[in-house]
């Protein structure tokens, strides 16, 4: 069986974590990929995360949305609809493009 998702670390900075995931998010794989992130975002303050190639059927995997627990902030590059359904977490950054989200992750003073 394949994976249903794929998250890569691209780069890791001090307390800065960026990753990428990949896939296709339902209830069950949004909470995984939820724990997943947690894990490997243990410790970053901040935290940029590639979600454009996730694919989702809508607002069926909310109300857990696939951020991790600890980041202080998080670079968020993810599909529009997600992005209005999470509009409430105070620690979200929003970007359009990778050049802006890259340019605030590393350009952070922490």
């Amino acid at each position: 069986m394949s994976a249903l998702f794929r998250v890569r670390v691209l780069a890791v900075s001090d307390t800065r974590l960026w990753c990428a995931a990949a896939g296709t998010l339902t209830p069950f794989t949004s909470r995984t990929l939820r724990t997943e992130l947690t894990v490997r975002c243990r410790g970053a303050t901040v935290v940029g995360l590639d979600l454009r190639q996730l694919r989702f059927p809508g607002a069926e995997f909310l109300p857990d949305p696939p951020w991790p627990d600890d980041p202080h902030t998080i670079h968020v590059l993810a599909p529009d609809p997600l992005r209005s359904l999470t509009a409430d977490d105070v620690r979200l950054r929003w970007h359009t493009d990778l050049h802006s989200a890259w340019q605030a992750w590393s350009a952070l003073t922490l």
